[in-house]
């Protein structure tokens, strides 16, 4: 169980636990919850302390996001199939996991280096659901390492690039 003031991340938004309390339409305890960034009395949310949808989950350790940093390299892209990347993509954005968030920015930056390579035009779908990835995880990583968004981009580049020449 939570506490309050714990950092936890509900689908893909970093929220701090700021309070329990009963669902006067369920009847049930629900955490509720509140964007990490958020100015006091912000949107707040509601999610059951059962936790059954699975969407609730323990903020990344720093040990949890090197180590998924190192297996970088070993992740798997998407299948390359033109027709049906963005139904990849929103499947992907769907599931609570880093490793697809990293699926995602992989694929959609080697299809664009490839048509940049080959002097065709970029794909918007790529951009834009690279953005999306690059959101969810590296506001993730901010708030997990103390750093700033831009800090853990850039650092996560670099390290991604080490690893990468090293293999």
């Amino acid at each position: 169980m939570y506490q309050i003031n714990d950092i936890v991340v509900y689908r893909r938004d970093v929220c701090r636990v700021v309070d329990t309390e009963e669902s006067a339409a369920t009847g049930e305890m629900c955490y509720v919850l509140e964007p990490y960034n958020a100015v006091s009395g912000g949107r707040r949310m509601l999610v059951p302390v059962a936790n059954r949808g699975g969407h609730l989950r323990s903020l990344s350790t720093s040990e949890e996001i090197y180590d998924l940093i190192d297996r970088v390299p070993s992740l798997e892209m998407l299948e390359n199939k033109p027709a049906n990347m963005k139904s990849q993509y929103v499947a992907l954005l769907k599931t609570d996991s880093l490793e697809d968030l990293i699926r995602i920015i992989k694929t959609s930056y080697y299809r664009n280096k490839e048509r940049s390579d080959n002097r065709k035009k970029l794909a918007t779908i790529d951009g834009e659901y690279q953005q999306k990835a690059e959101k969810y995880l590296f506001s993730e990583f901010a708030v997990a390492l103390g750093k700033s968004y831009e800090e853990c981009k850039e650092e996560f580049v670099h390290l991604v690039r080490n690893v990468e020449s090293a293999s």
